[in-house]
C-alpha cells in the first residue's frame, strides 16, 4: 500500500501534507523563531546556527520516540506553507504533540480553522483530541480552552488537555491508554 502523497483540504483555504525536502529550512526557521532565547546562547552566529540544529534534530527523535506512529504535515494557507503540526492518529485518540504556526501568519485564524478541521473529522470518528501543553502558556490555555479542551490532568510542567467530541459519554469511559499516568487505575498521584 502506497502512502498518502497528496493534499488534504482543510477549513478556510487551509491545507495539510507530508514534508517535502524543500520545507527542511522553512521547518527549521519555525523551530528557531519559537525559540528565540537560544540566539542569546553565544555571540557566534555559527554556533547558534549549529546549536538550533542540534536541538531540532534532538526534538524530531524525541517526538519519534514518543510518538512512533506520529504524522508530521506541513499546513499550507493557499498553497503557501504557514506552519506544522505533529499528530499521532490513534486509535483512541488524535494527540496533537505541536503545532506551530509562522510568525507572518499569526493572528489570522490559522490555528483556528486547523484544529477546528480536525475536530470536525475527530466528531465524525467519535474520537477525542488530546495535547499538552506548558503550565506557564496561558494564551494557550485559553486558546485551547475556546476550542472546547478541558483540562484532564495537572502533571507539571505541564497541563494535559481533552477535547471530547459532542455525544461522548466523558472521561470516565476513556481507554487506559490515553490517560495520563496519574489517572491510570492503580496510580498513586494524588
Amino acid at each position: 500500500m502506497n502512502a498518502f502523497q497528496g493534499t488534504l483540504p482543510l477549513l478556510d483555504g487551509l491545507s495539510m501534507r507530508h514534508p517535502h525536502p524543500s520545507d527542511d529550512a522553512f521547518l527549521l526557521g519555525l523551530f528557531m523563531d519559537a525559540r528565540p532565547w537560544l540566539a542569546q546562547a553565544h555571540h557566534d552566529r555559527d554556533f547558534i546556527r549549529m546549536l538550533y540544529e542540534q536541538q531540532y534534530s534532538a526534538r524530531r527523535t524525541g517526538q519519534e520516540t514518543r510518538y512512533p506512529q506520529h504524522l508530521d504535515f506541513v499546513v499550507e494557507k493557499v498553497g503557501q506553507a504557514v506552519g506544522r503540526i505533529i499528530m499521532d492518529l490513534g486509535r483512541y485518540d488524535w494527540r496533537i504533540s505541536e503545532v506551530e504556526i509562522h510568525k507572518l501568519a499569526r493572528g489570522k485564524g490559522i490555528g483556528t480553522s486547523l484544529i477546528r478541521s480536525l475536530q470536525g473529522t475527530a466528531m465524525q470518528l467519535r474520537l477525542p483530541m488530546t495535547l499538552s501543553v506548558n503550565e506557564t502558556e496561558t494564551r494557550l490555555h485559553w486558546f485551547y480552552h475556546r476550542l472546547g479542551f478541558d483540562l484532564l490532568a495537572h502533571t507539571p510542567p505541564v497541563l494535559e488537555l481533552i477535547w471530547l467530541p459532542p455525544g461522548h459519554p466523558g472521561i470516565q469511559h476513556l481507554p487506559p491508554q490515553i490517560l495520563p499516568q496519574s489517572l491510570q487505575q492503580g496510580s498513586s498521584a494524588g
